[in-house]
């Protein structure tokens, strides 16, 4: 098990989803899943930030 916090891991784990968005020749269907998973990391990173842990 990882010792970083959950946030950092997060930010961590989005930064790589962006740069495979950016590096790699993905199908359409793929492309759309990756882009809803940076999404759903933004709204989790923007909770850690404002303190929910219940969203």
């Amino acid at each position: 098990m990882s010792t970083k916090p959950l946030p950092d891991r997060v930010t961590e784990a989005k930064s790589i989803l962006e740069e495979a968005a950016r590096t790699h020749d993905l199908r359409t269907e793929q492309m759309v899943n990756l882009q809803e998973a940076i999404e759903f990391l933004n709204r989790l990173e923007t909770s850690f930030r404002d303190g929910r842990v219940d969203d």
